[in-house]
C-alpha cells in the first residue's frame, strides 16, 4: 500500500490511526514496521482517549497485549473518557488470561481503579454470567485482599502436583493390584492403558490462566524410570545376582543415564542471543526489500532469526538449529543439546533392552523348572515385573522410531523440524559417517557445506 503511495498520516473520523487499527487486527509485524517509523506512539489515543492497549484487550490478542506492555511501550493503567483501563474491558469479557498480564505488569493497584460509573473490574466481571467470568471472579477476589502495591506471583502449587501424578497414580495402581493378589494384574490390564491414553491425550499447557507448561509428559518419564529402577533394583536384580555379573555394568549404565536425564533436562537448548541474529537485517522495512518472509522477525524476542531458527512458545525463547520441542523433557532440543539428547535417547533404549532382558531372564530361571506353576499363579506373584516388562518394550519400540527420524535429519546436514528431501540421496556409508561424525565431534554436514566441498 505504502508503494502505492497510502499516506500513514491519514486518521479516520474516531481519531484512529494505521496503529491503532494494525493493533485491532492483531498484525504485530504492521505494528513494529509502524513503530519503525517514528511517526506514531504507543501512548497515542483516538478522540475518546482510547489506547492501542484498550483495543488489544478487546480482542482478546494476548500475542498483542504481550508486545504492548513489553518494554512499558503503552501505560497499563491507560484510562479512556469513561475512566475505563484494559483490565476493566478484559474483565467485563470475563478474559482471564488477558487480566492476569495486565496484573503482572501494572500490579494489583489497577485492581481498586473505578470508571466513571464508580466500578472497579472486579464489579464489571461479577454482571458477566458464564463460566469464565465465575472464574476470573475468583481470581480478583483473591487478588483484591492483598496489598495493593505488590505484584501477582505465579502459583506452582498445580504444576508440581501435574508433575508427581504419574509416578503418585502408577504406584497406587500397582499397590492395589498387588492387594487384589490373583485378580491384580486384571485390574492392571485394564488401568494402565485408560491412565496412558490420559496422559498422552494433555494438552501441552496447563488449563489454567497462567499458561504454564503442562509437566504431565516429563512426569511420565520421570515414572518410567523411577519405576523400572525401583522394579530392577528391588525385585529382578535379588532374583538373577548370582547368576551374572552384568549386573555391575547395568547399574553403571543406570547411574549414567540419570546423569543425562539431569543434564539435557537443565542445559541450555541454544537460545538466540543478540549478537546472533541475523545482521543482513534491522528493520521490517529490509526484510521486505530483501524479499524475505516477515516471520524471521520473532515478534516475541523482538529478534532477527537467522536461518535454522525458531522461537518456541512453551520455553518462550528462539532456539538456534532448532530440533524440536520434547514434551517428554519439557525443553527444547537446539544446537547446544541436540548431541546430548541423541545420546540420551541411545542410552535410554540401552537402559530398556537390558530392564527387558534382565526381566526376561528373571522369570524364565524362575519359573522354567519342571514343577512350573499356571500362567495365573505368574501372572499374581509377577505382575508388576509383568506390567513393566511390558511398558519397557512399547518405550523401547518409541525411542527406535524417534532414533530413526533423528539419524535421518543428521545425515541430511539438518533437523527433524527444519528437514527437506534431498533431489539426490546419498550413499549409505556417506550418511552413517555423517551421523558418527555428529554423535562424536557435535558437528553436522549441511547441504550447502557439502555443495562447496564438492565444487572446490
Amino acid at each position: 500500500m505504502l508503494q502505492h503511495g497510502a499516506d500513514l498520516r491519514i486518521i479516520d473520523h474516531q481519531g484512529k490511526t494505521a496503529l491503532h487499527h494494525s493493533v485491532a487486527g492483531g498484525n504485530i509485524f504492521a505494528m513494529q514496521y509502524l513503530n519503525e517509523t517514528g511517526m506514531f506512539s504507543f501512548a497515542d489515543t483516538d478522540k475518546f482517549q482510547i489506547t492501542p492497549l484498550h483495543l488489544a484487550a478487546s480482542t482478546g490478542n494476548t500475542d498483542v497485549i504481550r508486545y504492548l506492555l513489553r518494554n512499558n511501550r503503552c501505560p497499563a493503567d491507560a484510562m479512556d473518557q469513561q475512566g475505563v483501563t484494559a483490565l476493566h474491558i478484559a474483565a467485563e469479557k470475563g478474559a482471564a488470561e488477558v487480566s492476569w498480564l495486565l496484573l503482572q505488569e501494572a500490579g494489583l493497584r489497577i485492581l481498586h481503579l473505578k470508571n466513571r460509573n464508580g466500578l472497579t473490574p472486579l464489579d464489571l466481571c461479577r454482571q458477566g454470567t458464564t463460566f469464565r467470568h465465575q472464574q476470573l471472579t475468583q481470581i480478583l477476589i483473591k487478588y483484591m485482599s492483598l496489598p495493593a502495591d505488590q505484584k501477582p506471583k505465579e502459583s506452582y502449587g498445580m504444576y508440581y502436583w501435574t508433575l508427581m501424578l504419574p509416578s503418585v497414580c502408577g504406584a497406587v495402581i500397582l499397590l492395589i493390584a498387588a492387594a487384589l493378589g490373583g485378580y491384580g494384574w486384571i485390574f492392571c490390564l485394564l488401568l494402565f492403558p485408560w491412565f496412558g491414553r490420559s496422559i498422552l491425550s494433555q494438552y501441552h499447557r496447563m488449563n489454567s490462566y497462567q499458561g504454564l507448561p503442562n509437566p504431565v509428559y516429563v512426569g511420565t518419564l520421570s515414572a518410567g524410570i523411577f519405576h523400572s529402577l525401583l522394579c530392577f533394583s528391588l525385585k529382578i536384580m535379588p532374583g538373577i545376582w548370582p547368576a551374572t555379573a552384568l549386573l555391575h555394568v547395568s547399574v553403571v549404565h543406570f547411574v549414567v543415564v540419570l546423569w543425562m536425564f539431569w543434564k539435557v533436562l537443565t542445559k541450555d537448548p541454544g537460545r538466540l542471543q543478540q549478537g546472533d541474529a541475523d545482521p543482513r537485517f534491522s528493520s521490517i522495512m529490509s526484510l521486505v526489500e530483501a524479499n524475505q518472509n516477515p516471520s524471521k522477525f520473532c515478534i516475541y524476542c523482538e529478534i532477527f532469526q537467522p536461518d535454522g531458527c525458531k522461537h518456541c512458545r512453551l520455553c518462550n525463547m528462539c532456539v538456534l538449529e532448532y530440533d524440536h520441542h520434547c514434551l517428554f523433557l519439557n525443553h527444547c532440543v537446539g544446537r547446544n543439546n541436540h548431541r546430548l539428547f541423541v545420546v540420551f535417547i541411545l542410552g535410554m533404549a540401552a537402559a530398556h533392552l537390558i530392564f527387558i532382558s534382565s526381566a526376561a531372564y528373571y522369570l524364565f530361571t524362575k519359573y522354567s523348572g519342571p514343577s512350573r506353576p499356571a500362567w495365573a499363579a505368574i501372572l499374581e506373584s509377577e505382575a508388576w515385573v509383568l506390567v513393566m516388562l511390558i511398558m519397557n518394550f512399547f518405550t523401547v519400540i518409541w525411542e527406535c522410531w524417534l532414533l530413526t527420524e533423528q539419524f535421518e535429519a543428521i545425515s541430511m546436514g539438518t533437523t527433524t523440524y527444519f528437514k527437506r528431501c534431498e533431489s539426490v540421496r546419498r550413499p549409505l556409508w556417506q550418511r552413517w559417517g555423517t551421523v558418527l561424525s555428529f554423535l562424536l565431534e557435535g558437528k553436522r554436514t549441511t547441504s550447502r557445506q557439502r555443495r562447496s566441498s564438492i565444487a572446490i
